[in-house]
């Protein structure tokens, strides 16, 4: 426990003097990008976005200004098309450091009744514009939007992207209105003289009447102050005029060197969760102080019970005190017989280990930089191929419990290969058919995407299951260090807090209050639209959650076979497991108290896609403590005297 605790702190003690140094140059191979004065800036589009309704679609699916020939800019990466994400082409013109007061996008458009009517529902579920520029997506200027100046409804803190209108909810008029009119505001970074770079992009959306009535005339002099909205009218009367427009403004800070770029998006996540970074650095801090704090109580408890029944059993002298013993020493003919259902407990702990591979192997190399923000959808295409690959650990897992319990068939091998990878696509296909059934024109996965995710499944990660079940299948098993008699033994009526319901729902509470903090850190990251990349503080919170599961499950194990029910091994899965549940009730918690839904589908988009994480921290939480359960008692069985 000791080594434990200084290990701990030392990482705290790392993470806490490096994070604010190292945290922000974490692009490896991305290259410092300059330009001279004049040099064209591209600028591209995402899909559209809210918050509020979570339903992705492409940018081209509103009556915006549209190029000649559209489609996807660049080759979507796998993470990309599970997210909805579609970067194209705009008619945006954008040069290094020429500032330009109003200029018109396209023609003036000509909106049908059915155009203004899309409109009204996009603006109504609060829908977001999505720009790309050199590599960084805009941010929007929080702040009341709309002529009301209060209301928590009218407060826009998105920081991603921009609003495409304002409510007629946000507006004296009660009309909604549509933003035409961008002003830009980039900031460069000159390093060199002559040569910049792009460190920030903001963007203020503005609603203009620019017709003769209204004065506003967008030249070199225009000034977007003073101009009444461009309101929406009624569908009723048939269409309607816009004129899309923007402005640039280029601002020189050498105080933002290109390795800071993303900073906004962090301060901006931060600011928006009601923390500041200090306060962030130091509940973490806090929290894993309570954990290794109740993790050396309970340590200690544990190890001053084991110490009295070594010396109790290993003294025994007479035969008549042998039979008068009592506690966990009396089943050790039956602590390690199969229990029921072992194929699926087997196939829970393998799938359990290669969830636990993947989250390994992403931390560090998101710790390293290489899964940013900067490379688009590059997190969970890493996450998914690294899942697959780690099928092998599955297959070894499975192949080695299977011969432990003496149940070597393979067909208990395709169990663990379909199980959880069968379950998350079933879960993401219903969802995506629903999205597709309630709107047609949402970014849902393509036919090639859904072959892409079958093949990686079906044509690689069971193979390699396969393979890693047939190496464990060649070595010798496991033995226990007792044997299983032929009778079990008839288990005695247990205490009120052995019973399954209570240590399937209190004591995963713990693991649970230890990884709250930041869990709620990642959703608002996740439901906000915000870039999460502080994987040094959710690294340390692993390891934190895992000891304290591995604590819990330990606890549990020892009491229910001190009680004489050697059943300890469904046990040592929900003990921990049970922290999964508390995050699926959690995520209630947090739609109520948080998030502003407008939609059934997005309501039912949030809790399916919190069903999936809640059900893989079940499972990982419940392979740490199987492993640490069993590791457990193997030890005390194997240092104990059996006559």
């Amino acid at each position: 426990m000791l080594r434990t605790g200084v290990l701990a702190a030392t990482l705290v003690c790392a993470v806490v003097a490096g994070e604010q140094k190292a945290i922000f140059n974490y692009i490896p191979g991305m290259e410092l990008v300059q330009r001279q004065k004049g040099d064209q800036v591209p600028v591209m589009v995402n899909s559209i976005h809210s918050h509020e309704a979570l339903v992705p679609y492409d940018f081209y699916s509103m009556p915006f200004c549209k190029p000649e020939s559209s489609g996807a800019a660049e080759a979507e990466k796998l993470g990309q098309l599970l997210l909805g994400d579609k970067i194209e082409p705009s008619l945006y013109t954008l040069h290094m450091m020429e500032d330009e007061a109003c200029k018109a996008v396209c023609a003036d458009q000509e909106l049908t009744r059915k155009d203004l009517a899309l409109f009204k529902k996009r603006i109504q579920n609060g829908y977001r514009g999505n720009f790309v520029i050199d590599n960084l997506p805009v941010i929007g200027g929080s702040g009341y939007v709309g002529n009301t100046g209060e209301g928590s409804k009218c407060l826009d803190g998105a920081p991603r992207g921009w609003p495409i209108g304002v409510p007629k909810r946000c507006m004296k008029e009660g009309k909604p209105v549509i933003n035409n009119h961008l002003d830009f505001i980039i900031t460069v970074n000159e390093q060199t003289a002559g040569q910049f770079s792009i460190v920030q992009v903001n963007v203020k959306a503005q609603s203009i009447d620019y017709s003769a009535a209204a004065g506003a005339v967008c030249n070199a002099e225009f000034k977007p102050a003073g101009h009444p909205p461009l309101e929406i009218l009624s569908t009723a009367k048939g269409g309607q005029t816009v004129k899309w427009t923007y402005g640039v403004q280029w601002v020189i800070n050498n105080d933002i060197a290109w390795s800071q770029r993303w900073d906004a998006y962090l301060s901006q996540a931060v600011s928006n969760s009601s923390q500041s970074s200090h306060l962030h650095w130091t509940g973490i801090i806090q929290s894993l102080a309570i954990i290794l704090l109740l993790g050396g109580i309970v340590a200690i408890i544990l190890l001053r019970a084991l110490h009295i029944d070594f010396n109790r059993y290993n003294s025994v002298e007479s035969f008549e005190e042998q039979q008068e013993e009592m506690g966990w020493k009396m089943v050790h003919g039956d602590v390690f017989r199969a229990p029921a259902h072992a194929p699926l407990l087997g196939a829970i702990v393998a799938t359990g280990s290669q969830l636990i591979g993947m989250l390994v192997v992403v931390l560090v190399f998101a710790m390293l930089g290489y899964l940013s923000p900067a490379n688009r959808g590059g997190l969970i295409t890493a996450g998914v191929l690294l899942f697959v690959m780690m099928a092998a650990v599955n297959g070894f897992v499975m192949g080695g419990l299977l011969k432990m319990f003496e149940l070597r068939q393979w067909k208990y091998v395709f169990l663990s290969a379909l199980l959880y990878p069968g379950m998350c696509f079933t879960i993401w296909i219903t969802r995506e058919l629903v999205i597709l059934a309630a709107n047609p024109l949402a970014n849902t996965a393509s036919f090639f995407t859904i072959l892409q995710v079958m093949g990686l499944w079906l044509g690689l990660s069971m193979p390699l299951v396969l393979v890693g079940a047939a190496c464990t299948f060649g070595l010798p098993a496991l033995e226990p260090p007792c044997r299983s008699t032929k009778l079990a033994r008839k288990i005695p009526p247990q205490k009120w807090f052995l019973s399954p319901i209570f240590l399937l729902l209190v004591p995963g509470s713990v693991p649970f209050v230890a990884m709250m903090m930041e869990l709620r850190f990642i959703m608002f990251s996740i439901w906000q639209g915000l870039a999460y990349y502080v994987f040094g503080f959710l690294t340390v919170t692993c390891i934190a959650v895992s000891v304290t599961a591995v604590e819990m499950a330990i606890v549990g194990v020892y009491y229910s076979i001190t009680n004489e029910d050697y059943h300890w091994w469904w046990k040592s899965i929900a003990i921990p497991g049970g922290a999964g549940i508390w995050v699926f009730g959690y995520s209630a918690v947090y739609y109520y108290e948080w998030l502003h839904l407008k939609t059934w589908l997005a309501t039912f988009m949030y809790f399916e896609s919190m069903l999936i994480l809640s059900i893989s921290i079940y499972v990982i939480l419940a392979t740490v403590g199987f492993f640490g359960s069993y590791a457990f008692v193997y030890t005390i069985y194997r240092n104990v005297k059996l006559d």
